[in-house]
């Protein structure tokens, strides 16, 4: 079962206040009882060496691809004062496993998720001032990235983005999907690169440009400022095709998870917030989001799917929402929407866990990671 949706975003660090680190700590300072809650739950699934492991996924039990995740999550309830035990633990074992991959000429080949895994310990990292460790895993990030030293041809807009691939993408042709580009993985990579100060994001904004469902001339009936996930790619724009322009060109169905990733990349690349394709995105979300619901009009038949990626898209667009002004009151009716459906949503045991596979969030470990991230944001 495939990992590839995830996240966006790390603390402080990173554009001109994007996320307001001392909101986040001081409502951690106070305490949320869902937050609490979520906390003891991730503690208590916490394994003796410090990583966390899924009991439901064969390819997450190694700790790799959920410790660092976690710590993401922690990092932005814990506050400067202190350190809670179980989110120590998972630093020492990520530093563990940064050193051991440090040593390596080829680390991709000892991690499940190589761009999961290093995008997300770079933020982690990051936060911690361990800037050291982080370029480690940024240097991994820039590995796998699409580039000519790759055999990737220079103006194709596939060249300088992301895929899923296990190990530097060489160009083949066709393209396999998990060397194509897509839009969650350049959103997360992008997000690593931020981290620690990098600019060289913006190679990737002709692939952002293609995925978004936008003209800069006349618009047609298809561009309405939303994205989707990866091009001609019939199956995995989850939302499914949206018919043919007039130039003959199938178009695809813009849809919640991957426009707060398209909105994320974007400013990620310096375009200012109210850069028309921002601001197209924003508008994209705020006509098609509402709580917890995966947005945009989805082909018959998809249900699976949209009921996929509920937490992820709820974690990024909470970074969307704060990085937006508060001129209007939609931003906060959504913010409060987003957290009341949160708290209803958490389990007895303080968990949250997805009602579809798709994407692994039945996985409980990485739905409340990303779950906690949001009603943090939110609050």
């Amino acid at each position: 079962m495939k990992l590839t949706r995830r996240e966006f975003l790390r603390g402080a660090v990173g554009w001109g206040g994007l996320m307001v680190a001392g909101s986040i700590e001081l409502l951690a300072a106070r305490g949320s009882e869902p937050v609490r809650r979520a906390l003891r739950y991730l503690a208590a699934r916490q394994s003796a060496d410090g990583g966390w492991r899924s009991e439901r996924y064969a390819a997450f039990r190694e700790g790799d691809v959920l410790t660092p995740v976690v710590l993401w999550a922690m990092s932005a309830v814990r506050p400067n004062s202190g350190r809670n035990a179980a989110c120590a633990r998972g630093l020492e074992w990520l530093r563990q496993l940064s050193d051991a991959c440090g040593a390596r000429q080829d680390p991709w080949t000892v991690l499940k998720y190589p761009l999961f895994t290093a995008s997300y310990a770079a933020q982690v990292f990051a936060r911690e001032g361990d800037t050291v460790r982080a370029a480690g895993w940024v240097k991994i990030v820039e590995q796998l990235r699409t580039s000519p030293a790759l055999g990737w041809r220079v103006g194709d807009p596939m060249t300088g983005a992301w895929s899923d691939a296990a190990s530097p993408p060489r160009f083949t042709e066709p393209v396999p999907d998990m060397l194509a580009p897509n839009i969650s993985a350049t959103a997360l990579a992008a997000s690593a690169l931020a981290a620690l100060g990098a600019s060289n994001s913006p190679a990737a904004q002709p692939f952002l440009e293609h995925c978004q469902n936008f003209s800069e001339g006349e618009p047609t009936k298809f561009d309405d400022g939303g994205f989707f996930f990866a091009l001609d790619d019939p199956i995995r724009n989850k939302a499914g095709s949206a018919g043919r322009d007039g130039r003959g060109r199938e178009r695809f169905r813009s849809y919640g998870s991957a426009t707060c990733d398209g909105y994320l990349a974007l400013r990620a690349c310096g375009l200012p917030v109210d850069h028309p394709r921002v601001r197209a995105a924003a508008g994209w979300l705020r006509a098609n989001c509402a709580g917890l619901t995966h947005g945009g009009q989805w082909v018959a038949g998809r249900a699976g799917a949209r009921a996929s990626l509920v937490y992820y898209q709820s974690q990024a667009l909470a970074v969307v929402l704060r990085d937006l002004p508060e001129t209007t009151g939609w931003v906060r009716r959504f913010r409060a929407s987003l957290t009341s459906e949160l708290a209803a949503r958490q389990g007895d045991d303080g968990s949250w866990e997805g009602l579809a596979p798709d994407s692994c969030e039945d996985e409980p470990v990485l739905a409340t990671a990303f779950a906690l991230r949001a009603l943090v944001l939110t609050a």
